[in-house]
């Protein structure tokens, strides 16, 4: 099986990503179509719209779907805070569908991928300019491959920032572990900390994460489907300060019909 890395044209730090990548790495035409590119298991692939909207995957890519293991984008991270961070997230839309997607509905998810992969990157990082973290599912494109964005923030200068450039690649080419019980992250802020900071102090994977935020029109519809699209999962790690009581219930009731863990952090 292969992990197809995906850049678009339309995105700067994913230019700058994909640049440094097939500088770093030998990447060459193998069979598998006149855009792609091959290393080992990994393929590579340019696409004109930004990821976010990607809705032709199927239509470029379905060829090859069946050696498809899960997608990788590569792309700039936003912050009106200007926050220096690495961030890998799930993709999907608890509500509105702003930046692609669809309105509440979830893409698959990749928790031995992503998981794998922000560890690799926070265990190669010994500086303290960028900040290594998840973030909370959010935005398309709506994909059933499993899926995940890798990103860099929030300007040129940290786009094109080798340091950073070396981190991402360094996460792209980790090690997945596959004998790890997968969670659904409940609670926080954006960056979801508590759930980051246990995902990297055990050995768990997480799948898709849902914020403080996302958790005040969640119903649970979008529970059972966070669930459903996270692979292997087996209960929830939740911020117990980060998560309010109505869903806190919510969440509970549904634990304990489908004998699945809670983990309070």
């Amino acid at each position: 099986m292969m992990h197809l890395i995906i850049a678009s044209k339309q995105d700067e730090a994913s230019l700058s990503m994909a640049g440094h990548l097939l500088e770093t790495v030998e990447f060459t035409e193998d069979g598998f179509g006149p855009d792609i590119l091959k290393h080992g298991e990994y393929l590579f692939s340019y696409i004109e719209e930004r990821h976010l909207f990607f809705n032709e995957f199927d239509h470029k890519y379905g060829s090859i779907r069946g050696n498809i293991d899960d997608v990788i984008f590569l792309s700039r991270h936003s912050s009106a805070a200007d926050v220096k961070s690495i961030t890998v997230h799930p993709t999907g839309n608890y509500g509105e569908a702003k930046l692609g997607g669809m309105e509440n509905t979830l893409s698959v998810s990749d928790p031995r991928k992503m998981t794998s992969a922000l560890r690799s990157m926070a265990e190669y990082y010994s500086g303290s300019d960028f900040s290594v973290t998840f973030e909370a599912t959010h935005h398309g494109p709506l994909l059933g491959v499993p899926n995940f964005f890798i990103e860099i923030g929030t300007k040129s200068e940290q786009w094109k920032n080798r340091e950073a450039l070396d981190i991402v690649v360094h996460g792209l080419f980790s090690n997945a572990e596959t004998n790890l019980d997968s969670f659904v992250g409940v609670g926080g802020g954006h960056y979801m900390p508590k759930i980051t900071k246990y995902a990297l102090e055990n050995h768990v994977n997480i799948g898709h994460m849902i914020s403080k935020h996302a958790l005040e029109n969640i119903n649970e519809g979008l529970i059972m489907e966070s669930i459903r699209k996270t692979g292997n999962c087996t209960g929830f790690i939740m911020d117990k300060k980060g998560t309010k009581s109505k869903p806190k219930e919510m969440i509970t009731k549904i634990a304990k019909n489908l004998n699945l863990e809670i983990i309070y952090v």
